[in-house]
């Protein structure tokens, strides 16, 4: 092992999301942190937790600022990924990336395999894993298939792309009929032509379990996580709004088993849907060389997977400090609350029952002492968020009496 003298850098791309975890779980140990994000809007660019953060435009503007700064760098810095399109990114320009960054991810064929819906099928076939019934839908004419599924169906892009955001699409969208699909699907398939079908597991949000996992550079299992969500934005369909860790051994088996048999290295993670009639296990979906929204938790329950990878890929030894906790909650502070708001007014969770749900030692996506001016702009936004929503359902109650 090497010294800690003179640690190597870590760019965070992209900042947001899970991005921002990362510089949580890593900058207690004094590593240098960069980050890159392509909107000048977004908060965390206001982080005091980085030496420096990067807008970028083109991939071609992105790559040119990413091996500027290297070059500038005494020590070559390790890359994290934090979504799908710059993983993607990265498989086509890695022979140059690797020149200039420490890079731990699948091969390009395996990335290829697991983001691929249609190579996952071979995968799925080979290892027996069981999953929702499913269309993969990359021509038009394949929108007609769905209608043999069993609705309702929950329908999601190959690459959750800024396209497909930016055509007012959410992660994924539940249609309960046939018909509400064919009157959306070419609005959808002109945003983004690779899209995927399956048929909606029963169960809420709290029914759905992942692993979070790292291989490191000879192949080997360093470290996983198990959890459970236990609210999503949006409802149903979105990203993680808080989570726990759970003591789920299929999830877990299932995870290392199917990363295992495929040569796995690398951050990655399975999700996985349990039947709310049957209490069997589904695979929805891997997260392939990146972190996941969730990875916070696992940093919060002592397990500092972002930690673990940096050491593995560099050579330095940095003892976490980190302890374990069972009792840990994440929460996504501002997607929590629009959480909450859905299932109190839809579907009767009352404000008592929230806070039951998330109740143990609660840690936030931005609030936190290390990083105050975000966490004063955050607390802002959810004040007046819940103050607003509580004044509104005063108003109506009043009215209605």
């Amino acid at each position: 092992m090497r010294t800690n003298t003179a640690l190597n850098p870590v760019i965070v791309l992209d900042l947001t999301h899970s991005g921002y975890g990362i510089l949580r779980s890593l900058y207690k140990y004094n590593i240098p942190l960069y980050g890159f994000t392509y909107d000048s809007s977004h908060l965390e660019l206001k982080t005091k937790l980085t030496k420096e953060t990067f807008v970028y435009g083109s991939s071609k503007d992105l790559k040119q600022k990413l091996i500027s700064l290297a070059q500038s760098l005494p020590q070559r810095p390790v890359l994290m990924l934090t979504n799908d399109e710059k993983v993607e990114f990265v498989l086509e320009e890695r022979e140059e990336l690797e020149k200039h960054l420490i890079i731990n991810m699948p091969s390009t064929k395996t990335v290829q395999q697991l983001i691929d819906k249609i190579k996952l099928n071979s995968i799925i076939e080979q290892l027996n894993i069981r999953v929702p019934r499913t269309i993969n839908i990359e021509k038009a004419e394949h929108g007609q298939l769905v209608e043999d599924l069993t609705f309702p169906v929950i329908v999601k892009p190959f690459l959750k792309s800024e396209k497909w955001n930016k055509a007012g699409f959410s992660k994924a969208i539940i249609f309960n009929a046939y018909k509400e699909f064919a009157d959306v699907f070419p609005k959808m398939f002109e945003a983004e032509n690779r899209i995927i079908a399956q048929e909606f597991i029963p169960g809420g949000d709290d029914h759905i379990y992942y692993c979070l996992a790292y291989y490191g550079i000879n192949g080997q299992l360093k470290s996983h996580f198990t959890g459970r969500k236990i609210r999503q934005w949006r409802v149903f369909t979105g990203s993680t709004t808080s989570t726990k860790p759970v003591n789920e051994s299929f999830v877990t088996n299932e995870s290392i088993r199917i990363f295992d048999s495929i040569g796995y290295n690398g951050l990655g993670s399975i999700e996985f849907k349990k039947h709310q009639l049957t209490g069997d296990f589904y695979m929805i979906e891997p997260t392939v060389g990146r972190v996941d929204t969730q990875q916070y938790i696992a940093t919060c329950s002592g397990n500092n997977i972002p930690l673990k990878a940096y050491c593995d890929m560099t050579g330095h030894q940095l003892n976490g400090i980190e302890k374990k906790n069972d009792n840990a909650v994440f929460i996504d502070e501002v997607n929590e609350i629009q959480s909450f708001f859905e299932y109190n007014t839809k579907y009767g969770l009352t404000l008592g029952q929230w806070l039951s749900s998330i109740k143990g030692q609660k840690h936030f996506r931005y609030i936190s002492t290390s990083d105050p001016g975000i966490s004063l702009k955050i607390l802002y936004l959810v004040t007046r968020r819940l103050a607003g929503y509580f004044l509104r359902k005063m108003i109506r109650s009043q009215g209605s009496r």
